[in-house]
């Protein structure tokens, strides 16, 4: 996404002009994230993806329009059975996009750069929101839970005021974006965080596929040759530190997933007797179901609340059979996204039963293997 914002920034800055078509709403089976986001400029040029092939091409024609005219769309637009056989699905559905122009002015400008602010700077909280009924870029508002907001800040401004009632009226909006009558409020966030404790196989297998999927990862070690960057060049950061005492650089907090695999168990239980007693949104850790159960009565007698060990997803990962680091890192990865796609953290893969599930005769892999 901060690639569509940087050359929004570019064009509002005086270098052209265009239409930024986003997702707003979705129904059925469509080929497309319910962030995508797509610029076209006039040119012909164009940055990110809304789904690719005929649907995309009706988005593109629209969005020329919507340059030319400087005015904002809501369009439907339908994958129907025609359609999607050229994707290879058995079924169709209908977005909703909404189409703005995107042109030279200062006020665009500004918000578009304060977008890509905060997603180079990796904040969260921040929501943006767009104004249907498009009188000029004052329809435009960044709010972030750090700064002053990016746009029209008017408090009496009819413009200011309408974005300010629809960001109330939408209150914390997740990653979906809300459409209204008024406008389209979204989130403007960085890409999760994974920070993986232990950086031997199994960690830096979970690490690599995280980064592969779009998560920032951080590896921490307590070997500097295991939190090595030319080892992990997949890791946005690496960090050496005794586990006893884990840095405030790590900044974890209520967003940070965390999985712990280190090479063995009592360093294991040393980072989890910190992790538990802290809002995180997911913490998983490696090893079997009797190591677990051993590790959670060291920490009970360490006080650690059980309510809060309860809250650990251990041993870690779904029950798919994982039997090599790389299938571990995969069964891991596949948890921490129905927690981050689904709001009750279990969602359509019905994860409740396929971590209750009994694995495949010996286990898995994750129930035995250390991350030496």
């Amino acid at each position: 996404m901060i690639d569509v914002f940087v050359e929004c920034a570019r064009l509002a800055g005086g270098g052209g002009v265009g239409a930024l078509a986003s997702v707003a709403r979705r129904r059925g089976s469509l080929p497309m994230s319910a962030t995508a986001k797509m610029l076209v400029t006039v040119g012909g040029a164009r940055n990110g993806t809304v789904g690719g092939g005929c649907l995309e091409a009706e988005v593109i024609e629209r969005a020329l329009v919507v340059a030319e005219r400087r005015e904002p769309a809501v369009s439907e637009h339908t994958l129907n059975a025609e359609l999607a056989g050229d994707y290879g699905l058995t079924c169709g559905g209908t977005a909703s996009m909404f189409i703005e122009p995107v042109y030279p002015d200062p006020v665009l400008a500004d918000v578009y750069a304060a977008c890509v602010e905060v997603l180079a700077r990796g904040e969260t909280g921040a929501l943006l929101a767009t104004g249907l009924a498009w009188t000029g870029a004052a329809d435009k508002l960044l709010v972030r839970h750090s700064g002053a907001p990016s746009g029209d800040t008017r408090e009496h401004g009819r413009a200011g005021a309408g974005l300010r009632a629809a960001l109330a009226a939408a209150g914390p909006a997740g990653e979906a974006p809300v459409l209204s009558e008024a406008a389209l409020v979204e989130a403007v966030s960085s890409a999760p965080r994974l920070v993986v404790f232990g950086g031997g196989h199994v960690g830096a297998k979970v690490a690599e596929a995280a980064a592969f999927a779009g998560w920032r990862v951080t590896v921490v070690d307590d070997r500097a040759e295991y939190a090595d960057r030319g080892r992990l060049p997949f890791a946005e950061r690496t960090v050496v530190c005794d586990y006893h005492d884990l840095p405030a650089a790590l900044g974890l907090d209520a967003s940070t997933y965390a999985v712990v695999a280190t090479r063995g168990h009592q360093h294991d239980a040393v980072i989890v007797d910190q992790l538990a007693r802290r809002e995180l949104r997911y913490l998983g850790m490696l090893g079997s179901r009797r190591k677990v159960a051993l590790t959670w009565r060291l920490l009970e007698r360490w006080g650690v609340p059980a309510e809060r060990l309860g809250g650990v997803r251990a041993p870690v990962g779904l029950a798919i059979g994982a039997d090599t680091p790389a299938e571990i890192a995969i069964s891991v990865l596949a948890e921490m996204i129905a927690v981050r796609r689904c709001r009750d953290g279990e969602g359509a893969l019905s994860l409740a039963g396929a971590r209750a599930a009994d694995p495949p005769a010996g286990g898995t892999r994750a129930d035995h293997v250390r991350n030496t």
